[in-house]
């Protein structure tokens, strides 16, 4: 009784994961540097794209690199934004645009 129970289980939260990766989730990556600055890395999934930004948050400026991945072919960009903005990119429109939000 109790392995159709745990299959069940089991069955539900891989759908669920499955779901929220479809939707688009953005998993995101850190690091600090004292004279660098603070690095974070972002990997979003589109329907037909995948993108990746990187921005780096100095005292001065926020630096945003960005790709979108699309069926055959890749998109380079890259933007600033003000201090305490986060870099935003945009692959569901073709070039990808890059904003700060």
């Amino acid at each position: 009784m109790r392995l159709p129970i745990r299959s069940s289980a089991l069955a539900c939260c891989v759908c669920n994961i499955t779901a929220a990766v479809a939707q688009g989730v953005r998993d995101t990556i850190t690091a600090d540097h004292g004279e660098i600055g603070k690095v974070q890395a972002q990997i979003q999934k589109y329907d037909q794209a995948i993108g990746i930004v990187a921005q780096l948050n100095r005292l001065s400026c926020v630096e945003c690199n960005g790709v979108c991945y699309f069926p055959g072919s890749s998109k380079p960009i890259a933007w600033k934004c003000d201090p305490g903005r986060k870099c935003e990119l945009r692959c569901t429109v073709s070039p990808p645009l890059g904003g700060c939000n």
